[in-house]
């Protein structure tokens, strides 16, 4: 699945907190196989820059701002 499309998924309100949760972490996935990193070394950068830990996100706005991180690094910002 690509990057859009989970990461639609994961803006998607009706489903539910866990699956939209996997989304993130299937977007950091994505992030990661760009840079040659493992996912969970770019989880890791992730939660010191943003303080959000994508293995157990708290609320839908963190995993909205860990999306909006994820796209910046994604499109080199």
């Amino acid at each position: 699945m690509s990057f859009n499309s989970n990461r639609r998924k994961l803006l998607d309100e009706n489903q539910p907190f866990s699956h939209r949760a996997s989304h993130a972490r299937s977007c950091a996935l994505l992030v990661a196989q760009k840079f040659d990193m493992k996912r969970d070394d770019l989880i890791q950068q992730l939660e010191r820059e943003t303080g959000i830990d994508l293995h157990k996100p708290q609320s839908s706005a963190e995993l909205r701002a860990a999306l909006e991180a994820l796209e910046k690094l994604r499109l080199g910002r």
